[in-house]
């Protein structure tokens, strides 16, 4: 059995959650609230300290609302202790991801990214980089860079731009940096001789596919584009290899979110028309869709053979039993009830 900590919104970000939160999984499969782990503010987003470094035991969270990266010991199931933060050099942090030696953060507003070190407790550093994206797209929500997700593959950073229709892709290099050789703005105003991330490679996705979740899973790189219900395969240095879709019946109003594998099946949640499509993972083509049994899918998360959704306006989470053979969910018990669910991260 798994356990949980939720991600939410709070009252910061109209929602209804108190702060991080701790599930527990029943024996049908369906997940039962227990309440707050630690209050906090919109901790929109869930991460894991690295299991060989100072990180582990640790969970960091963002605070989307304040444009901060938060730090919280395990101290015992459903039991956090805060250790503080820092503040992002964008708004609504909404990423991150976790190494052994930095944490970085993407920020949808201003589409930069963050590069903090660790200090020795795990808790988060110094910021020691800032790289700001440029560009726009034709959708209405592409007004400038939003940057959603950082993917750390090797040596290198892959970085989602929803914006500007990119994935980018960063690597740690020292000595000085050559603005010049960028187009991906340096913020030069922050460490500038010391090891730093640059712009190596950067790949353009079809106009208004609006690149949002990276998944990096059995070796297999894989992309989503919130505006468009896309997918992609990726090489290690953010390169398309292959796209399809997640679904063959895309409704206006759509917006993809989350991607999660299992077997041969790839699923995505679609807010608006409130679905979970399913979709093959060998050729991208889309398999069908059902009804999520909730209200704005913002996450979902394969733990064993079950399928969890967070629904974040309808506060609950949805289970599904998933079959290897067919990849079709199969609904588990009734909804459970969780503020304003926007992240579940298996404890």
């Amino acid at each position: 059995m798994t356990d949980f900590w939720v991600g939410s919104y709070t009252a910061s970000m109209g929602g209804q959650a108190r702060g991080i939160g701790w599930a527990q999984t029943r024996d049908d499969g369906t997940l039962e609230y227990r309440g707050v782990a630690a209050e906090a503010s919109s901790p929109s987003f869930l991460a894991h300290g690295h299991p060989n470094s100072v990180g582990a035991g640790i969970l960091y969270a963002v605070d989307e609302a304040a444009a901060r990266i938060e730090a919280y010991r395990v101290v015992a199931p459903g039991m956090l202790e805060p250790l503080g933060g820092q503040a992002t050099s964008g708004a609504a942090p909404c990423h991150i991801s976790v190494t052994q030696d930095h944490l970085y953060v993407a920020n949808y507003v201003g589409g930069t990214a963050d590069r903090f070190t660790l200090n020795v407790d795990g808790s988060v550093g110094e910021l020691v980089d800032t790289l700001r994206g440029t560009g726009s797209g034709p959708h209405a929500a592409q007004e400038g860079p939003h940057l959603h997700s950082t993917l750390p593959v090797g040596e290198s950073v892959l970085s989602a731009d929803l914006g500007s229709d990119l994935v980018r892709e960063q690597r740690l290099v020292g000595g000085q940096r050559d603005p010049a050789e960028a187009t991906f703005a340096i913020d030069e105003t922050i460490r500038p001789d010391s090891p730093s991330l640059m712009l190596v490679a950067e790949t353009e996705f079809p106009p208004a596919t609006g690149p949002r979740d990276l998944l990096l899973t059995d070796g297999e790189i894989f992309a989503l584009g919130e505006l468009s219900g896309a997918l992609f395969r990726l090489n290690e240095h953010g390169a398309i290899l292959a796209s399809g879709r997640s679904v063959a019946d895309w409704a206006p109003g759509d917006h993809a979110a989350a991607l999660a594998a299992y077997g041969d099946w790839l699923y995505t949640g679609l807010r608006g028309s409130n679905r979970i499509a399913v979709a093959h993972r060998g050729d991208l083509a889309p398999a069908f869709s059902l009804p999520t049994g909730g209200d704005w899918p913002r996450h979902l998360i394969v733990a064993g053979e079950t399928l969890h959704v967070a629904n974040q306006l309808s506060s609950t989470v949805t289970s599904f039993r998933l079959d290897r053979t067919t990849g079709i969910p199969t609904p588990v018990g009734a909804p459970a009830a969780v503020p304003s669910p926007t992240y579940l991260l298996p404890a």
